[in-house]
């Protein structure tokens, strides 16, 4: 299955976009089939490519929406042999209004990606500096999010209103991508670089990527010229820091998936999960602890796939009542289903 990243921040000037373009080169150049969706209005990850479209994600968008039949190859812009851009237009902005009246508004985007999911290994989303209609429906397609932090407080404004967004997610949806936070801009002859970087390793720990990505002169030419870094200058500090990354996010997504399942009830004494991971057996290791009176909550490793599932609450097997993905079991009951990317 293919793995959706999305590039994340309601600040501008963080190296979202750029981070959103070179990673996507360095993964193609690891042999990484790899698709680069320009999401933000302003088209500045197609910029950065020096491409100018005909077709836009827009237009394919529009198609999804209108249940309109179509060959997705025929958006994408193909870069290198591993790499190909979905690329944005000022279009997105009027269609974001469309997007907000649809009954399932967050949804455009995960539909559009299951029609492409087969053709690619990645897939980087460069989102616009808001948390908006498209934003909300990168997230929800997203199995992770990175989040760039250039060396500046402002840049740490926006994570509370991120966090409250994926807390709303969660709530409702009981999915939401995993969070990776990633320093940018970085120049280690100053004080106050390395006093930032302490501080952000210490409020958000093991989701701070090891890789930072210094400031480089070579990664704003690159983009004037329409080039990745690794097309302008692959000797430079900024393609060897992107070429870092990609070999770090690439080792962290072949990880097996943490997955969190509740079930909210008053009243229990004890609350297994049993499932397709663990042969439908009852075990301590499954045990659903008790977060508060009437929440129950157990964390998963799960590789990729789908699992049928079940919960036993004292004895008695029901299927999780806040997973709308449901089957008939062999019993005359409901087994419920979970994906995981």
């Amino acid at each position: 299955m293919m793995k959706v990243i999305s590039l994340v921040n309601q600040k501008g000037g963080c190296g979202k976009t750029t981070t959103a373009v070179n990673l996507a080169y360095a993964f193609a150049k690891r042999g990484n089939r790899t698709l680069l969706i320009d999401l933000d209005p302003q088209a500045h990850a197609t910029f950065s490519l020096g491409i100018t479209p005909n077709l836009t994600t827009a237009d394919l968008l529009e198609h999804v929406i209108e249940n309109r039949p179509f060959n997705p190859k025929e958006f994408f812009v193909w870069r290198k042999d591993d790499l190909s851009l979905l690329p944005a237009s000022i279009g997105l902005s009027a269609l974001e209004n469309t997007i907000n009246r649809q009954n399932n508004k967050l949804e455009i985007l995960t539909k559009m990606l299951m029609n492409i999911d087969a053709h690619f290994d990645y897939c980087i989303i460069d989102c616009p500096p808001n948390l908006g209609a498209l934003t909300l429906n990168a997230l929800v397609a997203s199995s992770y999010s990175v989040v760039p932090l250039g060396i500046c407080e402002l840049s740490l404004r926006g994570v509370e209103n991120l966090n409250s967004i994926l807390s709303m997610l969660f709530e409702h949806r009981k999915k939401a991508p995993y969070i990776l936070y990633l320093i940018t801009q970085v120049d280690r002859r100053f004080r106050y670089s390395e006093n930032f970087y302490n501080k952000v390793k210490e409020q958000f720990r093991d989701q701070l990527l090891s890789t930072a990505i210094r400031t480089n002169i070579h990664l704003r030419e690159a983009a004037a010229f329409g080039k990745s870094v690794f097309e302008y200058r692959s000797d430079s500090r900024g393609a060897q820091d992107y070429k870092q990354l990609a070999q770090e996010i690439e080792s962290i997504t072949q990880r097996p998936s943490l997955v969190q399942l509740c079930l909210k009830g008053m009243g229990h004494n004890e609350v297994y999960v049993v499932g397709e991971f663990n042969e439908w057996r009852k075990h301590r290791n499954f045990q659903l602890k008790k977060v508060d009176d009437g929440t129950w909550s157990i964390s998963l490793p799960l590789k990729r796939g789908t699992y049928r599932y079940k919960f036993i609450v004292d004895n008695e097997w029901i299927n999780d009542p806040s997973n709308s993905l449901q089957e008939n079991d062999a019993f005359g009951g409901k087994n419920s289903i979970l994906f995981v990317r």
